[in-house]
C-alpha cells in the first residue's frame, strides 16, 4: 500500500495540450489570396509565392560576407497548356552580418563594391531596401543584411508583384552569423 501511495495517475480532466516549440514553414505568413507563405525564422524573413509553385531549398554558409546563402529551384506546376506552365527560375536569399556598417551603402561598398549603381525600393518591413541594375535587391533589417537575386524573368516578376509581403525580423532573434557556424 505504501508504494501505491506514493504513486499518482494523471486525471483524465487534466491532461497537457502539448505546444510546438519550432514554427513551421509558412505559420503566421498571411499571404494575399491563394498565395502561400515560407517562414525561415532562423534568418528572420517570411514572404508570400504563388501556391503554384514547387521548390527545393538548399542552405549554403558563406565566408564573403559572411552568412548564409537560401537558394530555391522553382518550377510553376501547372497543367500543361496554361499560360505560365513549366516557368522556371533559381532564386537567392542571402542573409548576412550587418557588421560595422551603419545603413545599407554603407555595407554593399564594403561587401559587394563601391562602384554599384543602386536604386532605392520598397521591399517589406525593411529598414531601407536597394535595387542593382541587375535586379538584385538589398535590405537592411535590425540584425542582418538580406540581398534577393532572381534568375529567369517570369519567377522574378512574380516575386517583384510580392516584395511587399516580405517580413523581416526586428527584433535581432535571427542572425545568420549563428546559422552559419
Amino acid at each position: 500500500m505504501l508504494v501505491l501511495a506514493g504513486c499518482s495517475l494523471p486525471s483524465t480532466n487534466s491532461r497537457p495540450n502539448p505546444v510546438p516549440t519550432v514554427r513551421t514553414e509558412g505559420e503566421g505568413v498571411k499571404c494575399p489570396g491563394t498565395d502561400h507563405g515560407i517562414d525561415e525564422v532562423q534568418f528572420g524573413w517570411s514572404w508570400c509565392y504563388p501556391s503554384t509553385w514547387k521548390f527545393q531549398e538548399r542552405l549554403q554558409p558563406t565566408t564573403l560576407p559572411t552568412g548564409v546563402d537560401a537558394t530555391f529551384d522553382i518550377v510553376n506546376d501547372l497543367p500543361r497548356g496554361e499560360d505560365g506552365s513549366g516557368d522556371f527560375g533559381f532564386l537567392i536569399v542571402g542573409t548576412y552580418q550587418i557588421g560595422t556598417a551603419t545603413d545599407l551603402a554603407a555595407w554593399i561598398s564594403a561587401n559587394i563594391g563601391s562602384d554599384e549603381q543602386l536604386t532605392p525600393i520598397d521591399w517589406g518591413n525593411a529598414r531601407s531596401a536597394q535595387q542593382d541594375a541587375q535586379g538584385r535587391r538589398f535590405a537592411i533589417t535590425a540584425s542582418h543584411v538580406v540581398e534577393m537575386d532572381v534568375r529567369g524573368s517570369a519567377i522574378a516578376a512574380e516575386m517583384g508583384k510580392r516584395l511587399a509581403t516580405w517580413k523581416f525580423d526586428r527584433d535581432g532573434r535571427a542572425a545568420a552569423a549563428s546559422s552559419a557556424s
